[in-house]
């Protein structure tokens, strides 16, 4: 009997023991690097164009940084601009009609493609934006997306296809060394989006390769500000020959393989779709923008704006570059500590419960659980591996 029951116990270890080590493979395989995709090698075909020029304002400024007592003040201008509400203690800021980065109201020109932004001058600026909802930001998207029209090709442009685009290219057809620049950009991309847009392995996405930034804007319409211009429920994307090209091709496209998950449903928050396309930009492009790390060392100093700010945001049209550059590193600074220091798994539940009309809030405890059940926890755990983890210091030797 005594042999009986030892042989009970043994077989009841073993089959505890195999359990353990399938939960932990579970539990663990998204940690393990998958060495089946590799990020393809990025390079610059533009890299000798002269670079777009700095407007008047910062020229021979450098990167000196601000002091604390200049972060404090321009906190306070935003808080000032964008006043509470009154909430009860222990609740977050709502979002619900969010307002723009500039503050109050303006023209109602809010371009119907997401842009790429670079530097402008007082007089290139344009007017801020009209007071815009995120249900008002998806009614717009899905309004574009019934209303599209037959593409029209501008005169000289000459057609491409290739395994992942059809590119339309000013001139002469695409280089073979812009198609391998969008293929391995493409292909690295992959490596964080596939699971929102898997159409991208067998759809293409449409390019308009510009030989200028004067044609760029003759075509498009575009303002002087803008780098660069996608239209998410057409897969279109508009850049035009310069030395920043890889980024910004990886940004927009980003926009069209992220933005486009939520075109079924509600709209991604402005802070989330322009923090994965820095994001995008900077590891997968491996173009990281001039300015972002001068930015980040004002957030590793403290500076920045609150998480309940910082997502209110609906538009930055009519800001400051100052104030727009900062807000651009935050955000990519909160998604890549959501995507990095969590499983992959969770940042798609996250999306996907945005995408169901779930309020941030409830969407980060349900993708991610204790101890995140407020965005004040998300913001401390993000300050505190900003002040502590070599995850942000990544940032600074971004070049």
């Amino acid at each position: 009997m005594d042999a009986l029951f030892r042989v009970r116990v043994l077989i009841w270890v073993l089959v505890l023991s195999l359990w353990g080590v399938m939960v932990y493979q579970f539990l663990g395989e998204e940690d393990k690097p998958d060495t089946s995709a590799q990020m393809q090698p990025v390079t610059n075909p533009y890299k000798d164009m002269a670079p777009v020029a700095e407007p008047p304002e910062r020229a021979g400024k450098g990167t000196a940084q601000p002091t604390p007592s200049e972060i404090e003040a321009q906190a306070r201008l935003l808080a000032s601009q964008t006043p509470p509400p009154d909430i009860a203690p222990g609740q977050d800021q709502p979002i619900e009609n969010p307002p723009t980065l500039a503050g109050g109201p303006g023209a109602e020109n809010r371009p119907s493609s997401l842009d790429y932004i670079r530097p402008m001058t007082p007089e290139e600026a344009p007017p801020p934006p009209a007071h815009k909802t995120r249900r008002m930001r998806r009614e717009e998207r899905v309004s574009r997306n019934r209303s599209d029209a037959d593409l029209r090709i501008p005169p000289g442009f000459v057609k491409n296809v290739t395994r992942h685009f059809v590119i339309y290219s000013e001139g002469d057809a695409a280089s073979d060394q812009f198609v391998g620049l969008a293929e391995n950009i493409h292909g690295n991309l992959m490596l964080d989006l596939a699971s929102f847009s898997p159409w991208a392995s067998d759809e293409k996405v449409t390019i308009f390769l510009f030989r200028s930034q004067d044609t760029y804007r003759e075509v498009t319409g575009r303002p002087a500000w803008s780098g660069g211009a996608s239209s998410v429920p057409k897969r279109r994307l508009y850049i035009y020959e310069s030395n920043e090209l890889p980024g910004i091709l990886a940004h927009e496209l980003c926009h069209i393989y992220y933005d486009g998950f939520y075109l079924d449903g509600h709209a991604d928050p402005l802070w989330l779709s322009e923090g994965m396309a820095t994001l995008i930009q900077v590891e997968r492009g491996l173009a990281a923008p001039e300015w972002l790390k001068e930015n980040m060392r004002i957030l590793e100093r403290g500076g920045g704006y609150s998480i309940e700010e910082l997502m209110n945001v609906a538009s930055m049209e009519g800001a400051s570059d100052d104030k727009v550059r900062l807000w651009y590193t935050q955000s990519y600074s909160i998604v890549r500590f959501m995507i990095r220091t969590q499983y992959k798994s969770s940042f798609y539940k996250f999306s996907e419960y945005l995408r169901e009309g779930k309020d941030p809030t409830q969407a980060l405890y349900r993708a991610y659980g204790m101890p995140y059940n407020r965005l004040k926890a998300l913001d401390y755990a993000w300050r505190y591996d900003l002040a502590n983890s070599t995850l942000s210091s990544l940032s600074r030797g971004a070049k």
